[in-house]
């Protein structure tokens, strides 16, 4: 099993990998219970389903907010969701 730890050196190591100067937040591990994230995010007025991305501009403003995740097991959806969600990225990225 991962360790809080461990968690944080992941997401650090490809932070590095992608180039990412900015700070990612692990609002919740170990547990599937959301009061830890709600305590983190309290801005939201509830947290659905994790994987929760929050997608905020350079100008610091929330463009957009994802929750869950379609995998490789989902087929078809998996494919949109990558092609939407990099598309969206690269869209705000060139802004």
């Amino acid at each position: 099993a991962k360790t809080e730890e461990k968690a944080y050196k992941s997401i650090n190591r490809l932070k590095t990998a992608i180039g990412v100067d900015y700070p990612v937040l692990l609002a919740q591990f170990g547990t599937s219970n959301k009061s830890q994230a709600q305590k983190k995010l309290p801005m939201l007025n509830h947290v659905i389903s994790y994987p929760t991305t929050i997608f905020i501009d350079k100008m610091g403003k929330v463009r957009k907010i994802h929750t869950g995740f379609n995998g490789p097991a989902t087929g078809e959806k998996h494919e949109v969701f990558k092609e939407e969600f990099d598309a969206f990225v690269k869209a705000m990225v060139k802004e």
